[in-house]
């Protein structure tokens, strides 16, 4: 894959939002801590390949749109309320878990008449959830947790026992977590900045807490590799003053794309600049990287994205799904910004 063959098409959804979350052929937006919108992404998608807009060519294929909220009203399922403000949550097996001032909890997406179950009193600030189908819960000076989603996966030093399924992986302060195959790297109050490293070894299905090792960031990580983009995008044809910093296709040429914005080899991962550097093997991926400084997207050395890290409240990608694992999404003070990365014949 190269970057002559990959589409950057950026979605920006002009409000001020809470959390977000695409899962299933559903986009989940909460438009505030109290509540959630349940859109059709499917039928989102569809319509929007038939907006007529210029694609860019150079520095590289690049195409974007702005959206308001009540442009996605036709595509409106539902809409979930809930009583008090949530923290963090993340769907699970069509499961909502979120974690708000009174503790961590479930609510089923499927029932009409769900009903928000308790899991645990603690409140939880962060939740992560692995490719391998494992939950961690960052509880900030409570420490770092896993809630068991799987009877596959259990522990049996009862003395870590903190609730039903809920077990203590260490007491480190935990801002927020982020797995890396069955490891999981942590962060404390800095959340620029990993911490430490808890190792696992899995054995017959039972897990065990090898070690937690300390993070030591690198000095300077990757910048001397990386690219911006030259000029901002936009939707309006270059005129001859702004020179020719930007190509874009013309009416009589056509870009081949998946309908859905969908692609089965284009692939994002996140890893941490100290975690990237003990990790050589992954040129076939789009590398997330968060740093102190900025979030880049990476390939093969070339940096096709550069976002201010001041300017992100959060950021997600869905390397757990089949049809979403070429999605970043990252929420912005004033925005939510969609990047739908696919591949492209011309």
């Amino acid at each position: 894959m190269d970057k002559e063959h990959l589409l950057t098409t950026k979605l920006i959804i002009d409000g001020q939002f809470h959390d977000f979350q695409l899962y299933s052929g559903k986009f989940y937006l909460w438009t505030s801590q109290k509540e959630l919108n349940v859109y059709d992404w499917n039928k989102w998608m569809k319509q929007l390949a038939d907006i007529d807009r210029p694609i860019y060519l150079e520095p590289q294929p690049t195409e974007q749109l702005y959206v308001t909220l009540e442009e996605l009203t036709p595509f409106l399922e539902r809409t979930i309320s809930f009583v008090e403000p949530i923290y963090d949550c993340a769907i699970f097996n069509h499961i909502l878990y979120f974690s708000d001032y009174s503790g961590f909890y479930r609510y089923p997406l499927t029932k009409k008449d769900a009903q928000k179950v308790r899991i645990w009193e603690q409140p939880i600030y962060s939740i992560s959830l692995s490719t391998k189908g494992r939950m961690a819960l960052s509880a900030g000076e409570a420490g770092l947790f896993e809630y068991l989603l799987s009877s596959h996966y259990y522990y049996d030093q009862l003395e870590h026992q903190k609730a039903a399924r809920v077990y203590q992986l260490n007491q480190h302060f935990a801002s927020q977590s982020v797995w890396d195959h069955h490891d999981l790297i942590q962060y404390d109050k800095h959340k620029n900045s990993p911490t430490y490293l808890n190792q696992f070894t899995v054995q017959k299905g039972q897990l065990h807490l090898a070690q937690v090792l300390p993070v030591t960031q690198l000095s300077e990580p990757l910048t001397n590799h990386v690219k911006e983009y030259l000029l901002p995008l936009s939707l309006n044809p270059p005129s001859m003053k702004d020179g020719l910093l930007f190509s874009f296709e013309m009416d009589h040429q056509k870009v081949k794309k998946d309908s859905l914005y969908r692609s089965k080899t284009i692939r994002l991962v996140v890893k941490p600049p100290a975690i990237l550097e003990q990790q050589q093997d992954l040129t076939d991926f789009l590398i997330v990287v968060p740093d102190s400084l900025f979030l880049k997207v990476i390939l093969q050395n070339d940096c096709l994205l550069k976002i201010p890290t001041k300017d992100i409240k959060k950021f997600r990608i869905y390397d757990r799904t089949r049809h979403y694992r070429n999605q970043l999404h990252i929420l912005q003070s004033d925005s939510l910004i969609l990047y739908l990365f696919a591949e492209i014949n011309r």
